[in-house]
């Protein structure tokens, strides 16, 4: 028997009841998930381009990105059941947690 199908309030895709929560499909709830990970990733990434430039020691903010991409991981393996497709989420949100380190946010 085939399941229900809801169109996710995010973004309007159609998706099976029994992949969705809150009338979100997983892939809108990994994206809230790390919203604020995927913006603090990108802060870090733009002030160690500015401290690389000014030749100043970037060590501590290369361990700061990657704590950061670490939390985003262990959020989304929260809300993902296997490991391949966290790794896949993951692989995701780091593109875009990188095409935003160079957009300028509005006032």
């Amino acid at each position: 028997m085939s399941s229900l199908l809801i169109f996710c309030r995010d973004c309007g895709r159609q998706v099976p009841t029994s992949q969705a929560t809150d009338g979100l499909c997983l892939d809108c709830r990994v994206r809230r998930s790390v919203a604020d990970l995927r913006d603090e990733h990108a802060r870090l990434w733009r002030k160690r381009e500015r401290y690389r430039v000014q030749n100043a020691n970037v060590d501590q903010l290369a361990r700061q990105i990657a704590r950061v991409e670490d939390r985003m991981g262990q959020r989304i393996k929260e809300l993902v059941s296997s490991d391949r497709q966290a790794v896949d989420y993951l692989r995701k949100e780091l593109e875009a947690a990188r095409g935003q380190r160079y957009s300028i946010k509005g006032v």
